[in-house]
């Protein structure tokens, strides 16, 4: 695993820490937390989840994260805190340049 971004991380930790009372999780929340199997998360809430990341961090191109998780194999289309902040880290760069 790469190095992850702390500020990303505390974002996106912190995202999920203010709308953990939605979901039946009241589990510590870190880096290897996966929304599926530890937060029993649905696709509409990784939607709005995708929307809310968006808020803070700018448009970013989810639609080809999300076909890119549906190309692997079944089990391992569970993603973690650090899969996310990965990606936001390297689009809001990205992103930022093409402004």
């Amino acid at each position: 695993m790469s190095e992850l971004d702390p500020e990303v991380l505390n974002g996106v930790i912190a995202l999920l820490v203010e709308v953990q009372g939605d979901w039946e999780f009241d589990g510590e929340i870190g880096a290897q937390t996966r929304f599926v199997a530890d937060l029993g998360l649905e696709s509409l809430e990784i939607v709005v989840l995708s929307t809310m990341v968006q808020q803070q961090y700018g448009k970013l191109p989810f639609p080809a994260f999300f076909d890119e998780i549906g190309q692997r194999a079944e089990a391992e289309r569970d993603v973690s805190v650090a899969e996310l902040v990965n990606f936001v880290s390297a689009n809001r760069l990205t992103t930022a340049h093409e402004v």
